[in-house]
């Protein structure tokens, strides 16, 4: 996609993925070593500190993302680097408690990491009540750079677990509160909920921000400015996934698969012109119908390779296997069990 940038890096073997870097991080990494330099002359390096420090945090949190899906019969082939997490999310299987898993994962790890700051925090005798405001904590830079670094460590994380729970898109907070609803709403129903969840979370942070616009300082960044501009990117989230719902565009792990030309002309047999005004109730069924002859379709794909490659596991064994192969058996598998249950 054209708006990630900077560049890309296979991980070796173990979960078979590539990181990228967004736009969105650069742009961070850039605006906070300019306010470290602009609130104290001889910050650059903590303002590169921290850089590196959300960097390997945000990374940490996509890989409990990774291992969480490869756990439940998913797989991951990217990871995107934003400030504030990742920006695209693993296929896993269409369940809701392997949703729910590899969703909780990611801040998951985030709490583990502050599990282990926290005492030796303590062990420096650094108080940490300090540190638990997201947006302006005390203290940040203070002291040696052994305790600096924990304290930025701590922060980080503490910013990074808080924010990915909102009950927001496009949060890890709004896909799990998506999935929790799942039993009970179908799909699109669930999904439309966060939706209007999301805005009201919008709303709720632009009153916090008019309640602490007289909280500005000379010297660092009025609080109520990154309220606002979250505010504002939670809003236009939602309204994307709202637009998303609507055109009933929303399965689109279905296009992710990268199958042989035969599914390319179902998909070029398939393409229909956009409709207006009263068709477009005919279109979304038309569309529903298309999205499930390919599911199925895929599904069959997906076994017959299942098939090939339990012949081949019988001749090699399990060492023969790629991790794309296995995370294939393992949703194949699931699948059927799902079958069984239902």
């Amino acid at each position: 996609m054209s708006d990630f940038s900077s560049w890309s890096l296979q991980l070796g073997r173990w979960f078979h993925v590539h990181v990228r870097v967004h736009a969105l991080f650069v742009a961070t990494a850039v605006f906070a070593v300019f306010l470290s330099t602009s609130h104290q002359a001889d910050a650059a390096a903590y303002g590169a500190l921290s850089v590196a420090i959300l960097f390997l945090s945000v990374l940490a949190h996509e890989f409990g993302h990774c291992a969480a899906a490869a756990r439940v019969g998913g797989a991951s082939e990217r990871i995107t680097v934003g400030p504030l997490g990742g920006l695209s999310h693993p296929e896993v299987p269409r369940e809701s408690q392997a949703e729910l898993i590899t969703t909780f994962a990611g801040p998951l790890v985030n709490l583990g990491i502050l599990l282990i700051a926290l005492p030796l925090l303590v062990a420096a005798n650094v108080a940490v009540p300090p540190l638990l405001n997201p947006l302006a904590p005390s203290g940040l830079i203070d002291g040696s750079l052994w305790e600096v670094t924990l304290k930025l460590t701590f922060w980080t994380n503490w910013l990074l677990m808080t924010v990915n729970l909102l009950p927001a898109y496009p949060f890890d907070g709004g896909q799990m509160l998506r999935t929790l609803l799942w039993p009970a709403l179908e799909h699109r129903a669930a999904g439309l909920v966060v939706v209007r969840v999301s805005k009201l979370t919008a709303l709720a942070m632009c009153v916090g921000a008019w309640m602490l616009r007289d909280t500005q300082s000379a010297d660092v960044l009025p609080a109520w400015v990154p309220l606002v501009l979250f505010a504002a990117f939670i809003w236009f989230s939602a309204q994307h996934e709202w637009m998303r719902l609507e055109t009933a565009e929303w399965d689109d792990e279905l296009l992710s698969y990268d199958f042989s030309q035969g599914y390319t002309s179902l998909e070029r047999g398939s393409e229909q012109p956009r409709p207006t005004g009263s068709s477009m109730r005919r279109w979304l069924e038309n569309r529903r119908e298309q999205r499930q002859r390919r599911r199925q379709w895929i599904e069959q794909e997906e076994e017959r390779q299942v098939d090939e490659i339990l012949v081949r596991l019988h001749e090699t064994g399990m060492n023969s296997l790629s991790g794309k192969e296995r995370a294939l058996l393992n949703r194949v598998s699931a699948r059927f069990r799902n079958r069984q249950r239902s």
